[in-house]
């Protein structure tokens, strides 16, 4: 049974902890800066793999499991289990007596105002902008749903100790919109230092890999991706880094282009093991649909996975990784992700002087891209709020 907990730091997202890069590497750098740090997670699947207590990277992890339509797996069980996860979190929150709460997007925002702990001293940290992200399908009774809680997110932000963001662009927007002081920027760079051992990734002798990490889901251009193989060489070949819902789609379509050989899953994954394992392809794509705000200003975990793998890019033009890219040398730069375009483009990142270049380049802007840098900004927030100690 979860005990009542005096602590310095309580993180709180709406996830598992295990797969959050992020949300690890933040909590980590406060408990090496001396605080004493919980992490509170919900697990919706409430999954085996995943105990309810457990540490993670030295930081006590305690995950809530909603156990409501436990037995049915489709939407409607897991939102259900979404809702009740909220609910007990929230409850559990009333528990705990934190000088500082670090509140992971919007859900946090929710849960923390559903645990009436809005006049407490938090954190915000806002990984994208919640409510300007696309809604699958444009669903009109999903969006009208949102735009009714909208208001607490700047209502809530405005009582927040600080507000952290992943990138120059959102941090302006939210400046703007929320009415806030701009909030600082700690960018989701790779922690080096934690790396694992990588999970192999088989090589036939000759053949070139191009690398794609994250999740395997929609709004990723991830059918163009594999369309693009019918139009490469035969030497050239897709891994897939990471595992999701679209994998068995994706494996379908790549049969009946008759490329199914040269399409491969490499998985499971954690956020220690993602960018050694990147490091065995010879380049990488980072695909990312500039369909609404909050993806047109993404700064993804997938960009700093593959410069701290050292590979060659190949990247929608968006402000933010565009610009990485541009400022670094760091590859090639798509005009469109139609599967002809993103051929062209990998071929180029694939000529061997070209791949030499950007290889190098990565390997250079690996070294001032640092997790060390964004966590003194991070550190240097919370002194602020609490004090050196």
């Amino acid at each position: 049974m979860m005990l009542p907990m005096d602590v310095d730091v309580c993180v709180i997202v709406d996830n598992a902890v295990r797969e959050d890069g992020r949300v690890r590497k933040e909590a980590a750098s406060l408990a090496r800066a001396g605080w004493r740090v919980l992490t509170l997670g919900i697990d919706a699947n409430n999954d085996n793999e995943y105990p309810a207590d457990a540490v993670l990277d030295g930081v006590p992890v305690q995950l809530i499991k909603p156990d409501i339509l436990s037995g049915l797996q489709g939407k409607i069980g897991k939102a259900a289990r979404v809702f009740q996860g909220y609910w007990l979190l929230a409850r559990r929150l009333q528990q705990i007596k934190a000088r500082v709460y670090h509140v992971n997007d919007f859900t946090g925002l929710l849960m923390m105002a559903l645990a009436g702990l809005w006049d407490r001293t938090f954190i915000y940290d806002a990984h994208e902008l919640y409510f300007e992200r696309s809604v699958k399908g444009g669903r009109t009774p999903t969006r009208f749903m949102l735009s009714l809680l909208r208001p607490l997110e700047g209502w809530m932000a405005r009582r927040a100790a600080g507000t952290i963001t992943v990138g120059d662009q959102l941090a302006n927007w939210l400046a703007d919109h929320l009415r806030i002081k701009r909030p600082v920027v700690v960018r989701n760079v790779v922690d080096v230092r934690s790396d694992g051992e990588p999970v192999p990734m088989p090589r036939q002798a000759g053949e070139r890999i191009i690398g794609h990490s994250g999740r395997i889901t929609h709004g990723r251009h991830l059918p163009e991706l594999v369309e693009a193989l019918r139009y490469l060489p035969e030497h050239v070949s897709l891994a897939l880094v990471g595992d999701g819902t679209l994998w068995p789609v994706l494996e379908r379509q790549a049969e009946k282009l008759g490329v199914g050989h040269r399409l491969r899953r490499v998985h499971p994954m954690t956020p220690q093991t993602m960018a050694p394992t990147m490091a065995q392809a010879d380049a990488a794509v980072v695909i990312i649909t500039s369909d609404a705000t909050s993806y047109h200003f993404a700064l993804p975990n997938k960009l700093f996975e593959s410069i701290a793998a050292g590979l060659p890019l190949v990247v929608t033009d968006i402000p933010e990784v565009a610009g990485l890219v541009r400022q670094y040398d760091l590859g090639v730069i798509l005009s469109s992700v139609e599967p002809e375009a993103l051929a062209r483009a990998i071929e180029a990142v694939l000529e061997p002087e070209a791949n030499a270049r950007y290889r190098a380049n990565a390997l250079r802007a690996r070294e001032s891209l640092t997790w060390e840098a964004e966590e003194a900004k991070l550190v240097g927030l919370y002194r602020q709020v609490l004090g050196a100690g």
